[in-house]
């Protein structure tokens, strides 16, 4: 009798481990499919980042260049400015 009930115990037992093991798997694989989600969307920010990133170095170039650009020319327009107005005055 005491035999029947322990083999009874450990088949309980056996039988309780195997589920939390199935369970367990289950709720493994939900986690390890919801991080592939957020490494994927980590990956595509990432990409979009780096973008963002390359165009505003573009911008930046552009803009330098240009405001050297406008520099020069007001740079020559004052001095024009200046030989005008030392004629007029002249």
């Amino acid at each position: 009798m005491t035999t029947d009930l322990t083999t009874e115990i450990l088949k309980q037992i056996r039988d309780g481990i195997k589920e939390l093991r199935e369970d367990f798997n289950q709720r493994l694989d939900q986690t390890n499919s919801r991080l592939g989600r957020v490494e994927q969307g980590l990956n595509d920010l990432g990409k979009f980042m780096r973008r963002i990133a390359l165009d505003q170095a573009k911008h930046e170039r552009f803009h330098t260049h240009h405001v050297e650009r406008l520099e020069e020319d007001v740079t020559d327009l004052k001095g024009r400015v200046r030989r005008l107005e030392q004629r007029a005055a002249g």
